[in-house]
């Protein structure tokens, strides 16, 4: 157990809605760590002010003060009423907590010093590959040529940017209008891997390993996907922490498929702020556990 005066108090940021920090909250105070909640939400803020030069800043009369943060930019607001300004609200209050939590070196921050690479999905294909992981074939193309090279089936499709789910090639092509023969920005392509898919988080000097059984291309389309722990981590996990290392990561959940072929895990990507809700449920805590322990203990 995790006692509060061992490890001082954790300051959990973002969206009121957010389910995940609901959750590392809930096993914060079931381990006696004394919690500092910094919410927004889609009718309120709290009352907040920050002279940049004369201190900490504060919540109504009470000053902010934190051994460790956690914070999300909130994006349940906005899927839960996409027209009330919620997305200019998470924006906001995310620039202003993040860049004080930046500007404090003493409070401990997961991926504090992380490189641009980390949001980008392109450069973060070519370093894991680099570094010894099994990425798919990938091409980057708007050209409708190009992608009607693929035979049915065979390949599946998903922003370069993120923030969509993966689709196959077809739903792509056919959703798309293309001018001059090109769609107007390029898409990532790639061969169409299989299960087992294998989600491992990352936290600071621990792992966590799950498989997760989905009937759908993508498991977060419905949330009928399941969840099941790992009792031995995979060899993979080496290679993801010489990546992580490598970006100055210490927090982060990285996805793999299976090569139907050569039945070896292929690398997809590296997210530094998953959702971990369900994943924590499924090892009783164990997750948000060596959350709070690397950030407060």
């Amino acid at each position: 157990m995790i006692k509060s005066g061992d490890g001082g108090c954790l300051l959990v940021a973002g969206g009121r809605l957010d389910p995940n920090l609901t959750r590392l909250i809930e096993i914060a105070k079931s381990q006696e760590v004394s919690v500092c909640e910094v919410f927004h939400g889609q009718e309120e803020s709290p009352e907040f002010s920050w002279h940049l030069t004369q201190g900490q800043p504060r919540i109504k009369d009470r000053v902010i003060s934190a051994t460790g943060a956690f914070i999300r930019y909130d994006v349940f607001g906005n899927l839960s009423a996409p027209k009330s300004g919620a997305s200019q609200r998470a924006s906001g209050w995310y620039q202003t907590l993040y860049g004080w939590l930046l500007s404090q070196p003493k409070i401990r921050l997961f991926n504090r010093n992380h490189l641009p690479a980390v949001g980008n999905k392109p450069a973060m294909l070519i370093l894991a590959q680099k570094l010894g992981l099994l990425i798919p074939d990938t091409l980057i193309t708007n050209e409708a040529d190009e992608l009607g090279k693929y035979s049915a089936g065979s390949a599946i499709a998903k922003p370069v940017a993120g923030g969509d789910f993966c689709y196959s090639l077809e739903k792509l092509h056919s959703s798309i209008q293309f001018r001059n023969g090109c769609a107007a920005m390029p898409a990532i392509v790639q061969n169409k891997l299989v299960a087992p898919e294998i989600r491992i988080y990352i936290v600071g000097n621990y792992a966590f390993a799950f498989e997760i059984r989905s009937q759908h291309l993508d498991y977060r389309v419905q949330p009928d996907a399941e969840v099941i722990p790992l009792a031995t981590l995979p060899d993979e996990v080496e290679l993801l922490r010489k990546l992580m290392a490598s970006l100055k990561m210490d927090f982060g959940a990285a996805d793999f498929k299976t090569d139907p072929k050569t039945k070896q895990l292929v690398f997809l990507e590296l997210n530094s702020s998953p959702m971990f809700v369900r994943f924590d449920q499924m090892v009783k805590g164990s997750l948000c556990e060596a959350m709070i322990q690397t950030l407060v203990g």
